[in-house]
Protein backbone atom coordinates (compact mmCIF):
# COMPACT_ATOMS: atom_id res chain seq x y z
CA UNK A 1 0.00 0.00 0.00
CA UNK A 2 2.54 2.53 0.46
CA UNK A 3 4.13 2.01 -2.53
CA UNK A 4 1.25 2.78 -4.45
CA UNK A 5 0.65 5.63 -2.50
CA UNK A 6 4.52 6.65 -2.93
CA UNK A 7 3.40 6.14 -6.97
CA UNK A 8 0.24 8.67 -6.54
CA UNK A 9 2.38 11.45 -5.05
CA UNK A 10 5.11 11.22 -7.92
CA UNK A 11 2.16 11.24 -10.21
CA UNK A 12 0.90 14.44 -8.62
CA UNK A 13 3.92 16.40 -8.77
CA UNK A 14 4.29 15.29 -12.32
CA UNK A 15 1.41 16.63 -12.94
CA UNK A 16 1.21 19.63 -11.09
CA UNK A 17 4.49 20.93 -10.69
CA UNK A 18 4.55 24.20 -12.37
CA UNK A 19 1.63 24.88 -10.07
CA UNK A 20 3.70 23.95 -7.25
CA UNK A 21 6.25 25.77 -8.14
CA UNK A 22 4.04 28.98 -8.44
CA UNK A 23 2.68 28.59 -5.21
CA UNK A 24 6.08 28.20 -3.66
CA UNK A 25 7.46 31.45 -5.75
CA UNK A 26 4.16 32.95 -4.20
CA UNK A 27 5.77 32.31 -0.69
CA UNK A 28 2.82 29.25 -0.13
CA UNK A 29 4.51 26.44 1.26
CA UNK A 30 2.40 23.73 -0.95
CA UNK A 31 3.59 20.33 -0.14
CA UNK A 32 7.00 20.92 1.51
CA UNK A 33 7.76 18.09 4.17
CA UNK A 34 9.60 21.01 6.73
CA UNK A 35 8.67 24.93 6.69
CA UNK A 36 12.59 26.77 6.19
CA UNK A 37 13.87 29.04 7.96
CA UNK A 38 13.81 31.87 5.63
CA UNK A 39 10.30 31.23 5.12
CA UNK A 40 9.73 31.37 8.75
CA UNK A 41 11.76 34.86 8.80
CA UNK A 42 9.73 35.97 5.46
CA UNK A 43 6.11 35.51 7.61
CA UNK A 44 7.11 37.55 10.55
CA UNK A 45 7.91 40.18 8.52
CA UNK A 46 5.08 40.15 6.07
CA UNK A 47 3.21 39.95 9.09
CA UNK A 48 5.10 43.21 11.13
CA UNK A 49 4.73 45.16 7.57
CA UNK A 50 1.18 44.73 7.27
CA UNK A 51 0.22 45.40 10.75
CA UNK A 52 2.38 48.54 10.66
CA UNK A 53 0.57 49.40 7.35
CA UNK A 54 -2.95 48.89 8.58
CA UNK A 55 -1.92 50.97 11.55
CA UNK A 56 -0.70 53.78 9.65
CA UNK A 57 -3.23 53.98 6.81
CA UNK A 58 -6.21 53.90 10.09
CA UNK A 59 -3.90 56.89 11.50
CA UNK A 60 -3.91 58.32 8.05
CA UNK A 61 -7.79 58.54 7.81
CA UNK A 62 -8.53 59.62 10.92
CA UNK A 63 -6.00 62.83 10.75
CA UNK A 64 -6.91 63.81 7.86
CA UNK A 65 -10.73 63.00 7.75
CA UNK A 66 -11.54 66.79 6.84
CA UNK A 67 -10.14 66.69 3.28
CA UNK A 68 -12.64 63.74 1.90
CA UNK A 69 -10.17 63.32 -0.90
CA UNK A 70 -7.30 61.48 0.55
CA UNK A 71 -9.28 60.14 3.23
CA UNK A 72 -11.08 58.06 -0.06
CA UNK A 73 -8.23 57.41 -1.55
CA UNK A 74 -6.35 56.02 1.71
CA UNK A 75 -9.50 54.17 1.96
CA UNK A 76 -9.75 52.24 -1.15
CA UNK A 77 -5.83 51.18 -0.43
CA UNK A 78 -6.57 49.79 3.51
CA UNK A 79 -9.49 47.97 1.77
CA UNK A 80 -7.69 46.91 -0.79
CA UNK A 81 -4.53 45.81 1.23
CA UNK A 82 -7.00 44.00 3.20
CA UNK A 83 -8.38 42.06 0.67
CA UNK A 84 -4.83 40.47 -0.50
CA UNK A 85 -3.51 39.88 3.29
CA UNK A 86 -6.76 38.22 3.88
CA UNK A 87 -6.69 36.14 0.65
CA UNK A 88 -2.62 35.14 1.23
CA UNK A 89 -3.37 34.58 4.75
CA UNK A 90 -6.36 32.03 3.59
CA UNK A 91 -3.88 30.18 0.81
CA UNK A 92 -1.06 29.70 3.47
Amino acid sequence: MNRKESKLEGLSEIRFGSMIFLFRMAAIPLKMRKVSTIYTVYMITVVICFCSMFTGLSLDVYINRDDLGRAMTTVRLLLTMTNIMWIFSYCR
